[in-house]
């Protein structure tokens, strides 16, 4: 019966946080998961008791149940609701789908008490938004009320793990939430930790693996190969030259959907986070001023770069819990002493984002581009107009540009601008392609709004040819054969800005 295995927790007192943290326990990421699901209206919380969770399984098969002391093997698994549940109702969970907010497994230990968890990020409210948990999706959650009944419902979050620092660190812990996270893009079911010890183990070590005294950047690597991802690894530190700011390299991934390891020191030694998503303060006067009044340029190149106007990133730490903000000023700091970042990239992307975004710069400003903008930007009041103000900031090196990695068919079907769908929907694409847009500090801050953009071939070698599909500026598409390289370009009348890709 399910009475037996299920109780509900009512959370009503104005000292909840505290009458929960002493209830299930004062971990730190137990503590900001309870501050989450409180922070949206959370009203009550179904335990699950003697919950078989595949995570905790594996793990106590692959170490706890070797120990001398004895270890349960079932886990508790809490479930978050903004509204009063009766027992009665249990039997129809999924009619509360809307006011679901996630739920978290618990070990059965004193500490180190969270398994994984999937809570409801809270939404920002400002309009437009300044804050993007970009690296989120649906996952389903199958709660079993009984032998016959089993609710089926849905949450919409990114996985938090929190290590067990037995078998594993803190950097398993964060392979195995991007990976959670990516794995059913790929087909298959994620690796659990232990699987990730195994993979990681392949790079020798005179450490041993378990318990874990933490990975290396190789080892790290050796992981991601064996999940079937192609690994980036940017190091940063004293001695090292760079030519992309960190901040910078996070981004055209993380913009991507694509989960991101940073590796950071602290002073008892390294720690990775998992970074998610970012803010956006349209109103900085720093982005505008750097360039202005100290000729600094950020990007690398003679535009704006759009991590100009990112304030923080949103991060996943297995020792504070989910959602948490971490200062583009502080990836700088770090990135002065010793800093890597970790890239899962999908198999067949040849290009990376970096490189993408300057060659979109390179191939805008071609010569042969603008003649056939000039040419073609005289045929209306509109477009002459656009043109006009596109060239202007040409020459003023005051565009902006925000590259990201997108499915082409997901491209096709939601982000051309509404009269180029058609176009767009004919045109041949590799399946994943770099999108850059274009844009002004005037639009791009407030409006949301772009002028054009370009679509990169992410498959292609820019050191032997030239890498673009399309050029879309204003008034003008500019088509490229990638088999015999002919260009061919089309006019665009009344061609207005659009709104950007917004997640």
């Amino acid at each position: 019966m399910h009475r037996k295995r299920f109780r509900i927790q009512r959370v009503e007192s104005e000292a909840r946080l505290f009458e929960l943290t002493e209830k299930f326990g004062p971990d730190k990421p137990l503590k900001r998961i309870f501050q989450t699901v409180l922070a949206q209206g959370c009203r009550t919380i179904l335990i699950e008791y003697e919950y078989e969770d595949p995570d905790y399984q594996n793990e106590y098969n692959a170490f706890y149940a070797k120990l001398f002391k004895t270890y349960s093997n079932k886990a508790e698994r809490l479930h978050f609701f903004a509204c009063d549940l009766k027992q009665v109702e249990l039997a129809k969970l999924s009619r509360f789908e809307s006011k679901y907010l996630g739920f978290c497994v618990l070990r059965p230990f004193q500490s180190q008490k969270v398994v994984n968890a999937i809570i409801k990020p809270v939404e920002d409210r400002n309009r437009p938004k300044r804050l993007f948990v970009l690296c989120q999706k649906e996952f389903p959650v199958e709660i079993k009320v009984s032998n016959k009944n089993a609710q089926k419902l849905k949450i919409k979050g990114f996985p938090f793990i929190q290590q067990d620092g037995q078998l594993g660190c803190c950097a398993h812990a964060s392979l195995a939430t991007i990976d959670h996270f990516l794995a059913s893009d790929y087909g298959r079911a994620p690796y659990f930790v232990s699987k990730i010890v195994e993979a990681a183990a392949q790079v020798h070590d005179i450490r041993r693996a378990v318990p874990t005294t933490g990975l290396t950047a190789l080892q790290i690597s050796a992981a991601l190969k064996e999940m079937g991802y192609v690994p980036l690894i940017y190091q940063y530190g004293e001695g090292i030259q760079s030519p992309f700011p960190p901040e910078r390299v996070i981004y055209h991934y993380m913009e991507s959907e694509i989960p991101i390891m940073l590796g950071i020191p602290t002073e008892s030694g390294g720690h990775a986070l998992t970074i998610i998503g970012h803010s956006f303060e349209p109103d900085m006067w720093w982005a505008l001023a750097q360039s202005e009044y100290y000729r600094r340029r950020p990007s690398g190149g003679p535009y704006h770069c759009s991590t100009t106007w990112i304030q923080n990133f949103v991060v996943q730490d297995d020792n504070f819990g989910p959602y948490l903000t971490v200062p583009k000023e502080f990836i700088w700091a770090k990135a002065k002493e010793a800093l890597f970042i970790v890239v899962p990239l999908p198999k067949g992307v040849h290009i990376q984002g970096e490189d993408a975004e300057l060659y979109a710069y390179r191939i805008l400003s071609d010569p042969l581009i603008l003649k056939w903008m000039s040419d073609t930007g005289k045929k209306d009041k509109t477009t002459k107009k656009w043109c006009g103000i596109f060239f202007d900031h040409l020459a003023n090196e005051d565009l902006v540009l925000r590259t990201c990695l997108l499915d082409s068919r997901q491209f096709k079907e939601r982000y051309p601008a509404p009269y180029l769908k058609d176009f767009y929907q004919k045109l041949d694409m590799s399946g994943k392609v770099w999108v850059t847009e274009i844009s002004i500090p005037e639009l791009f801050c407030q409006s949301r709004l772009r002028l054009g953009e370009i679509i990169i071939d992410s498959t292609s070698s820019m050191k032997f040819a030239h890498s673009f599909i399309s050029i879309h500026l204003p008034g003008i598409i500019v088509t490229r054969n990638v088999n015999t390289e002919k260009w061919t370009y089309f006019s665009v009348a009344g061609d207005e800005p659009f709104a950007h890709i917004m997640r």
